[in-house]
């Protein structure tokens, strides 16, 4: 296993070494070695590399005398005699014999070191992007690697231009044979910060959508920020269900596009799809290749990602039959199913939500089997931009496409939503609940024991609190 050393982070970085304790030799400074890169103090570990970030409403070189506590080294843009806020804050400094390295500006030294380190790693790293279904997508193929490969994957949510050096990082810590990477962006820019700190050989994009649409402008903007996490060297699957991905086939910069999806013209499709109460089942088809599938989630789109987590496994020459098996076993993360105690199936999809979830989510419950109603609790979707009111209605006018028999709507966007969405099913019982509570009440009184519910929103909708007032 190779270590990175803070030799190794000054010349990355192309920083100044500062032993506070001028009596230390450092040359041996220098060969320190240095653990994961860290930038919240409190969570800190013995050998990590501490990187205080300037942040909106505070500096984190406030937080960096006590994170040198535990820390083996840190980056500063900051010379200590300004860094330690007294002069005793500098002696213990000195007698602790702090390591700082300088640079000009450590968010970049950050996105360096992160660079530097996965420069080390020398197995296969797969980038996972997309405006909606990233992460579900990253477990999929996680989950059909390890059928055959030992698989290091991004911690949590570590998928930004701060949270990407930190993954690749502990890249290092493991044993493994392959890497996958979520690759987030609400920023023009910030693409092209994460392809050369990931460094992907093979990415994917799910699809194009309108999220955080206030910072990007337009789709085409989105679609063009999104496919930067390709370079020449990169081969590039891509959806090949989304219009705007479709149009791109020798378009993007790539040493090799391939197209995954329900298309059967598809280099890797799905066929015979079909839909159990908590299952889907289909069959995964490559050439003369075909391997029955069966996942523990609902959705075509959830039928995608697992087709595109088969066609990487594919790709690398790995036998796809323990990757089918694996994907039997899958745990969602974010889209559970539950039961409430009268027997009432409750789909809670509360994480997040955009337009093309959404919908993709109103498509799982209309093939849902059941001998109930099926009821839609949609709440507002933010970051949406200036068009936000034409977004929520354009869900509503997805309505007609759908067998839906209840709607339920919290939020003043999602009276726009639920306005469209009467309008394209007239014969639809529509209500807008003023909160909550009064939701989850209405609910309570009405569902029956064969009845399916769904549930989505935004985040800060706080929607997971229905559920919780539904279960208990």
């Amino acid at each position: 296993m190779k270590h990175i050393t803070v030799r190794d982070i000054v010349k990355a970085t192309e920083g100044t070494l500062i032993c506070m304790n001028e009596s230390e030799d450092e040359g041996e400074i220098g060969e320190r070695s240095l653990l994961d890169l860290c930038i919240d103090s409190r969570i800190i570990k013995e050998g990590d590399l501490f990187i205080p970030l300037l942040g909106e409403n505070t500096d984190g070189h406030r937080f960096l005398p006590d994170a040198m506590k535990t820390a083996a080294a840190a980056l500063t843009s900051i010379r200590p005699e300004k860094l330690y806020p007294t002069p005793e804050a500098l002696q213990e400094a000195k007698n602790r014999g702090d390591v700082l390295i300088l640079v000009e500006d450590t968010e970049k030294g950050l996105q360096e070191a992160g660079a530097y380190i996965r420069m080390q790693y020398e197995p296969p790293v797969i980038g996972v992007t997309g405006s909606v279904g990233k992460t579900t997508t990253r477990r999929m193929i996680v989950t059909a690697l390890r059928g055959n490969r030992e698989v290091f994957e991004t911690p949590g949510n570590l998928n930004s231009r701060y949270g990407v050096p930190i993954a690749v990082s502990r890249m290092l810590d493991q044993p493994s044979e392959v890497a996958v990477l979520e690759m987030g962006i609400d920023r023009i820019g910030e693409m092209d910060i994460l392809r050369d700190v990931a460094r992907p050989e093979i990415a994917v994009c799910t699809m194009i959508g309108t999220c955080h649409m206030e910072y990007f402008g337009t789709q085409e903007k989105i679609r063009e920020q999104k496919l930067l996490c390709a370079s020449r060297d990169t081969v590039l699957f891509l959806n090949a269900d989304d219009p705007l991905l479709r149009e791109m086939n020798g378009k993007a910069a790539a040493k090799e596009i391939l197209y995954y999806g329900l298309d059967p013209d598809a280099e890797y499709h799905a066929e015979e799809i079909t839909t159990g109460d908590t299952h889907v089942r289909f069959v995964y088809c490559h050439g003369d290749t075909r391997i029955p599938v069966e996942l523990p989630v609902l959705g075509d789109h959830n039928v995608r990602n697992a087709v595109v987590a088969l066609a990487i496994c594919d790709y690398l020459g790995l036998d796809l039959e323990p990757s089918a098996a694996a994907l039997a076993d899958f745990q969602p993360m974010r889209q559970i199913t539950k039961k409430m105690q009268r027997g009432t199936v409750v789909i809670d999809d509360t994480y997040n939500a955009s337009p093309d979830s959404m919908k993709a989510l109103l498509s799982v419950l209309s093939g849902y089997p059941t001998k109930g109603s099926r009821w839609a609790v949609l709440g507002d979707m933010f970051e949406l931009g200036s068009n936000e009111l034409e977004q929520h209605a354009e869900v509503g006018d997805a309505f007609s496409q759908v067998q839906v028999d209840h709607l339920i709507t919290v939020g003043e966007r999602a009276k726009v939503l639920g306005q469209h969405a009467q309008e394209a099913k007239p014969g639809m019982d529509y209500r807008a609940a003023d909160s909550l509570e009064d939701a989850a009440e209405l609910l309570k009184a009405e569902l029956k024991p064969e009845d399916v519910v769904v549930l989505k929103a935004s985040h800060g909708m706080h929607f997971d609190q229905i559920v919780e007032m539904l279960l208990s």
